[in-house]
């Protein structure tokens, strides 16, 4: 009998679950992709935008192409999960499942910090955690007339840990292409020990050394309490404040309402198994940005592509022989590669193993062209499974 998969979300990890998943089971099963939309873009490519060095159709991607011949993509709004009748209701429809991969990704709720929302819609704040506000942020940046700019990472776990250092980088260098890099000021605040704390303190160390040698200050240890947009004014759990002309965030990030309406979170997030992806409920496994895939008491596999799309492959086999079939045995990773890119054709990149024991084993490569170029090269394979572009 055909068994029908379904997968919320076609996003990286989506993607790559769907063509995993065809390889092993029989090609009278149905895999769905549920989506609300027909595009898709890399966390990096934001940044890439942001920074005006690309449009956003350059570096799109379209899933029904991407997923021709291997799954069926729904556009569609995912309204809700019934785990019990193993079903998803959408927008056009109800869809049943054998079996279901949340690779939803995150939502960001700038409204759970007071007066955050209010400081985005009126401009004093901006961020590129979405096309739209990255595109917005772009704009404001490239008439900022100069000032402080300051880059707080509102709340922990987040999409793209690097990204925000990344975000101070570009500024200054946009600052300085723009000829007012000595009125600029660029200070990156994170509730965090050191700068991306999940690959140790001596990448922290290291990245605050890159940072401060062009300009950007770090402060750590402070909690996002409020924002005042009236006198771009924020205040931290500690009582401190600290005054900005511009104030870019990383908003608070959390699973979306789908799923935590269907009792599947345990707070923001979806637990997941690192051997399986199964979640806590049977015939439902979780990957990506949407799941708390714990590898200690302490540390998750950060929220990137490139595990979402390791976990993919781990939930397929699991899955696959779940329903039966003869396939591989899940083989857990947690390696991975982030560019991180510093300005003008210059990019470094960090990478190494999260299982690694006592502690992950990062390192991160020194900014260069050919780290660009890398990257560049990295983004095109990328965009190249779309075999209409």
């Amino acid at each position: 009998m055909a068994r029908n998969v379904v997968i919320i979300g076609a996003g990286p990890g989506g993607l790559a679950a769907a063509r995993a998943l065809r390889s092993y089971l029989d090609p009278s099963d149905r895999i769905v992709v549920i989506d609300r939309h027909d595009e898709q873009r890399l966390g990096v490519t934001l940044l890439l935008i942001m920074r005006g060095w690309r449009e956003p159709e350059e570096v799109m991607i379209r899933p029904s192409r991407v997923l021709a011949g291997t799954a069926e993509l729904v556009v569609a709004e995912a309204l809700q999960i019934d785990p019990t009748a193993r079903r998803v209701e959408t927008s056009v429809g109800s869809i049943t499942y054998d079996a279901l991969v949340l690779a939803s990704g995150a939502e960001v709720v700038p409204e759970l910090i007071p007066g955050l929302a209010s400081a985005l819609e009126n401009g004093v704040a901006g961020h590129c955690w979405t096309l739209p506000a990255a595109l917005q942020l772009r704009e404001r940046l490239h008439c900022f007339p100069g000032g402080r700019v300051l880059i707080v990472i509102a709340r922990l776990p987040y999409k793209c840990p690097p990204a925000p250092y990344e975000v101070a980088l570009l500024v200054r260098d946009l600052a300085e292409e723009r000829g007012i890099g000595q009125s600029i000021e660029v200070t990156v605040v994170t509730p965090e020990p050191s700068p991306l704390a999940v690959a140790g303190p001596a990448i922290g160390e290291q990245l605050t050394r890159l940072l401060e040698a062009r300009g950007v200050s770090v402060r750590t240890g402070e909690q996002l309490s409020s924002v005042d947009p009236r006198h771009r004014e924020v205040v931290f759990a500690s009582g401190s404040r600290e005054l900005f002309d511009l104030l870019i965030v990383v908003p608070p990030h959390r699973a979306p309402a789908l799923v935590r309406d269907a009792g599947l979170a345990d707070g923001d997030w979806v637990p997941a198994s690192l051997e399986t992806m199964r979640t806590s409920v049977d015939g439902i496994w979780a990957i990506g940005d949407v799941a708390a895939v714990r590898i200690r008491e302490n540390l998750l596999v950060p929220k990137a592509a490139v595990f979402a799309q390791q976990q993919a492959e781990v939930a397929a086999r699991d899955i696959a022989r779940w329903l039966g079939y003869d396939a591989p045995e899940p083989e857990v990773r947690a390696f991975g590669r982030c560019w991180f890119l510093t300005g003008r054709g210059m990019a470094g990149a960090i990478e190494g193993d999260f299982l690694a024991e006592p502690r992950p084993a990062v390192t991160l490569s020194s900014p260069s062209p050919e780290g660009f170029t890398q990257m560049e090269a990295e983004l095109a394979s990328w965009l190249a499974q779309d075999p209409g572009r």
